[in-house]
């Protein structure tokens, strides 16, 4: 908690030492200044939204099965991801980046909260890590309250901007994401958890996945030529590639095989196991020592599991195509 405060008063320390000069504004001056206090406030409606969402889903708990409830705490993160995106992508006016600073940090730490609930509140669920997901789950609820004060500042420092550029009451609408302060104290999280723990009608969900986008070669990937990666020239090849639990209980013996073929069929296969892996959780397997083929077309299929009882197969497996230069 000392940690997370001192960062967010180096923040507002060094945003509050930026200054802004006063002069008349020109037409388009002002309509830019619209422009982007309606952007603002479309992020901070969505933002509203989402938090009106998450505690909506936290009341329903007891009503909802295990794959409802990680499909809408899944919803919340992505939607949360994409608001923050979609705030650093504004260009704030002249006189306003302090002001986009401030709305940058609250929009990231409400992130940064949604982020770390999931995986401490299926901790919990299955009697995992009690201790450290009591912390992750009061961290979250004080990120919402830290955003909620950041925002304070953030308006105060909006209305300041437009003072200084001649423009009276400029103002945006309220943001309060945290619905009891009282959330922020480790009794009612206790509380809470208490009453999360007494559910008994949440589903079992089982299943793994090789994450594609996470492949890392060694050599690495020079270029792309076609469906094919090319491969710096080296003399073998070592991939790393992580394995998620996209289920809600713990797996073990989590078996990945990697295969790996050249175009004049020459085939070489070498498997890890995992041995546990919590859910929401990744693992990141290597697998070293395959035989280098310059110049020729190869394939390598990597498959994750599947694990007992698994119903969704489809991201089991990804297979990549490459060469290495000559």
């Amino acid at each position: 908690m000392l940690v997370i405060a001192a960062v967010i008063v180096s923040w507002i320390t060094g945003l509050w030492s930026c200054e802004g000069s006063r002069r008349d504004l020109t037409e388009e001056q002002r309509l830019t200044i619209a422009d982007y206090m309606n952007s603002v406030s479309v992020l901070i409606q969505q933002s509203n939204k989402i938090s009106y969402n998450f505690f909506n889903t936290l009341d329903r708990i007891k009503e909802m099965s295990r794959e409802d409830l990680d499909g809408q705490l899944l919803n919340i993160i992505e939607e949360s991801r994409i608001i923050l995106e979609n705030c650093k992508e504004l260009n704030p006016p002249e006189s306003f980046e302090v002001v986009q600073g401030y709305l940058e940090l609250v929009l990231d730490t409400r992130n940064r909260a949604y982020e770390n609930f999931k995986p401490a509140l299926i901790n919990v669920l299955n009697d995992l890590d009690i201790e450290i997901s009591t912390t992750q789950i009061t961290n979250t609820f004080l990120y919402m309250f830290m955003s909620d004060e950041i925002y304070l500042y953030f308006q105060d420092r909006l209305k300041m901007a437009g003072e200084e550029l001649g423009i009276g009451n400029l103002t945006i609408i309220d943001s309060r994401v945290l619905r009891d302060k009282n959330l922020t104290g480790t009794g009612d999280v206790m509380e809470f958890i208490s009453e999360v723990k007494t559910v008994d009608n949440l589903q079992e969900r089982r299943g793994v996945a090789v994450i594609g986008n996470s492949i890392e070669f060694n050599p690495p990937v020079l270029n792309e030529n076609g469906d094919y990666w090319i491969l710096t020239k080296g003399p073998e090849i070592s991939v790393a590639i992580k394995i998620e639990n996209q289920g809600n209980v713990v797996e073990k013996d989590v078996n990945v095989v990697m295969s790996y073929k050249s175009e004049d069929n020459i085939v070489e296969e070498k498997t890890y196991t995992i041995s546990s892996i919590n859910p929401s959780d990744m693992k990141a397997v290597t697998l070293s020592g395959f035989a280098a083929y310059p110049g020729r077309k190869c394939e390598l299929t990597i498959t994750a599991g599947p694990v007992p009882d698994e119903v969704l197969t489809t991201n089991n497996t990804v297979t990549i195509k490459f060469m290495m230069e000559n």
